[in-house]
This record gives C-alpha cells, sequence and structure tokens, in this order.
C-alpha cells in the first residue's frame, strides 16, 4: 500500500512539473440585448441577439520547449446565446491554428486565421467603436465577416514599439493546364503599426482571388459577396467577384481620458465586367467619464462607385455608445446607429453582422434613405 502512495505521489509530482510547463486557458464572450431597428423591410421591428460582441469560447495554449521557443495553439468558436446555435457553421469558425513562437524571432502558425487588416488595424484603440458596428456592408473586413482557411502566418515579435507580419492562404487546388487552378481561392495579407504611448500608427493591405469560389479555398462559406446584396439594388455587382483589394491604414492619439482616431480603407471588388469600390472614412472619439463609465462615438462617410454605370453609392453613418461596467468583466450599454444613404444609394443597409454577429437572423434592408438602430445590452467575459 505503502508503495502504491509513493508511486503515486511521484507521478502527481512529475505531472505538476510538467504543468508548470504548459499552460491551457479557457475564455469567452457571452453578449445578448434587445435591438429596436426603425425600418425592417417597410416594418419597425425587435430582435433578441448578440450585440457588441460575437458569442465565443476558446481555448489558447502554450507550451514551453526552452530555448526561448513555446508551442501556441488557439481554437475559438462562434456561437448565439439567443438560440443556442453555430454563429459561422463550423465547430472553430472564429480561430483554428497552431504553431511555434520565438521570443526573439517572432510567431509562425498555420490554420484558420485573421487577415493583416484585423491584427494590425483593428488593436488601434479606434477598433473599440468598430465592435458590432461595421462599415456598410463591412465592404472592409473590419468587424472579421470572414476568416481565411489553409494559412502560414508569420508574426514579429514587439521590436520597441513596432509589429509587423503577414499571411499567405493556400487555395488547396492543383493548378489546372491553363495554370489557373492554384491561384483561385487563395489569398495574402501584410501589414504592421506602431504604438508608442499615447500615439500610434498602422496600415494593411489585404488582397482575396476569386473568393467562395471553392468550398475548400481560403474564403468559403461566410464571405459577404456584394453580388448578392440586394440592398445595393442597380448599383450592385452582377455577377461573382473574382478579386478583391482592402487598404487600410489608421492612427490614434490619447490624452487624459480621452481617445481619438482615424482609420482610412480603399476596397475594391473586381468581377469579369465591371468594379465597384469603397472608401470609407472613420473619425471617433471616446470619453472615459470615470474610469467605469464610457462614452464614445464615431461618424463614418463611405463613397462607393461602380463603374460599369458610373453610380456612386454614399451612406452617412453615425454611432454612439453608453457604457457602464459593473466590473472588470460585465458590463451594460445603450447603442445607437443611424444610416443615411446618399447619392446613388437608395436605400439604408446597416451592415448584417451590425445586428448580431451570434447567428441570430438579421433584419432586412430599409425601403428608405434611413435606419436607425438602437440596442441595450448585456456583456460578459470570462
Amino acid at each position: 500500500m505503502k508503495k502504491q502512495i509513493a508511486l503515486l505521489s511521484t507521478v502527481g509530482l512529475i505531472a505538476g512539473v510538467a504543468h508548470a510547463q504548459s499552460s491551457i486557458t479557457l475564455y469567452g464572450i457571452l453578449d445578448v440585448g434587445v435591438n429596436y431597428v426603425s425600418n425592417d423591410n417597410g416594418h419597425p421591428n425587435y430582435t433578441v441577439s448578440t450585440v457588441l460582441q460575437g458569442d465565443r469560447w476558446g481555448f489558447k495554449g502554450n507550451e514551453d520547449l526552452g530555448g526561448g521557443l513555446s508551442a501556441i495553439f488557439q481554437l475559438e468558436n462562434g456561437f448565439s446565446i439567443a438560440n443556442g446555435g453555430l454563429a459561422q457553421g463550423r465547430m472553430f469558425a472564429r480561430q483554428s491554428w497552431v504553431g511555434i513562437n520565438s521570443t526573439r524571432f517572432g510567431s509562425l502558425t498555420m490554420g484558420r486565421q485573421y487577415d493583416a487588416i484585423v491584427d494590425y488595424i483593428v488593436p488601434l484603440p479606434s477598433s473599440n467603436w468598430y465592435i458590432g458596428v461595421a462599415h456598410p456592408f463591412d465592404n472592409d473586413n473590419l468587424i472579421s465577416s470572414w476568416r481565411l482557411n489553409n494559412t502560414i502566418k508569420y508574426a514579429s515579435p514587439n521590436i520597441g514599439g513596432l509589429t509587423f507580419g503577414g499571411l499567405y492562404a493556400f487555395s488547396n487546388t492543383a493548378s489546372t493546364d491553363s495554370g489557373s487552378g492554384f491561384a483561385t481561392n487563395r489569398a495574402w495579407s501584410l501589414g504592421g503599426n506602431y504604438q508608442a504611448g499615447s500615439w500610434g500608427v498602422g496600415a494593411a493591405y489585404t488582397q482575396l482571388s476569386s473568393p467562395n469560389s471553392t468550398t475548400t479555398g481560403a474564403v468559403s462559406g461566410d464571405y459577404i459577396d456584394l453580388s448578392t446584396k440586394s440592398a445595393l439594388g442597380v448599383n450592385g455587382l452582377t455577377s461573382p467577384v473574382l478579386k478583391q483589394d482592402i487598404l487600410a491604414a489608421g492612427t490614434y492619439y490619447t490624452f487624459g481620458s480621452v481617445k481619438m482616431a482615424f482609420v482610412y480603407t480603399n476596397t475594391k471588388f473586381d468581377t469579369a465586367g465591371d468594379t465597384l469600390k469603397f472608401s470609407n472614412y472613420d473619425l471617433n472619439v471616446g470619453y472615459y467619464i470615470r474610469p467605469n463609465l464610457l462614452l464614445a462615438g464615431s461618424y463614418v462617410f463611405t463613397d462607393g462607385k461602380l463603374d460599369s454605370t458610373g453610380a456612386q453609392p454614399k451612406y452617412h453613418q453615425i454611432s454612439a455608445l453608453i457604457d457602464y461596467f459593473l466590473s472588470k468583466r460585465t458590463d451594460v450599454y445603450l447603442l445607437e446607429v443611424y444610416q443615411r444613404a446618399a447619392g446613388d444609394a437608395t436605400v439604408a443597409s446597416i451592415a448584417p453582422d451590425a445586428y448580431g454577429q451570434g447567428g441570430s437572423a438579421a433584419p432586412d434592408a430599409s425601403t428608405s434613405k434611413s435606419q436607425l438602430l438602437v440596442r441595450v445590452g448585456l456583456r460578459h467575459k470570462f
């Protein structure tokens, strides 16, 4: 009996040592609220859905390999707390990757991951106000409507405030005799940012080739294809996107309890016979009245152009947020988003993901040139 106890004690000690060299963290966000939409296909509507951030749970892991090296991984599931369903139709749709990290040289990871715009533009303080509120149709992917499959990503260490990196997402398709297969539904992205105390700046670029054209390529299933966006009407694309280019740059400045930021993005969608372009100008500010009370607001002007007709759909979007933190992990908030269509845009349509990224049914576009969204929500992080 004593030998068995000694053996179990030894095994427990070894397990404890092994555990000390690695870690696994369980985390998540639960976010739900009531939405009022002024015009949902001609009628006011009330819904319950995910609000500011998509509901999620996930695991982060790290194993110390010695010599400044570690094995790392992340698995992140998206779901709807309103109905319990999968948000993106996959078990780990938000992120699923594994790789090696070096404290000296950076990390190399592979799997389903975010592009450089999400990595280097969204982390700027201005991104605080993007959460749950997209630019029209999320044309620049700032709220991550889609992720990239089959990726190899490099991310540098922090070098005096500078970080940079890039990725390549494989099509997972063999080349044909014409050589087009390998390039079908692949993607690449580069970016970086520099942050020094109260000031920061970042820039990034992403290119997609024939996104959503195959089920095994870089982008499949969750792509927001503007050839199917009826809210654009005659100003939309009439055939699938063959190439999408996104350029983003942003800067912020913090003084005291106030944060101000400006972000510019330019997105171009090319089809077989047409091009649709959007330029987004985003000015936002946040002010902590008290450490646990935040007021934030933003104004976004989106200028579009359809080459085939010369049509210029334009959108003005104003957002305001009051966020009260009950604790470090729990907050309640009131969010208002108002969009006004202008130019050749015939109807307003606040991006579907802004209504509820958790998989809840998104309201339709307005039947007029204006649309108002008001939300009251509760969010808990663990």
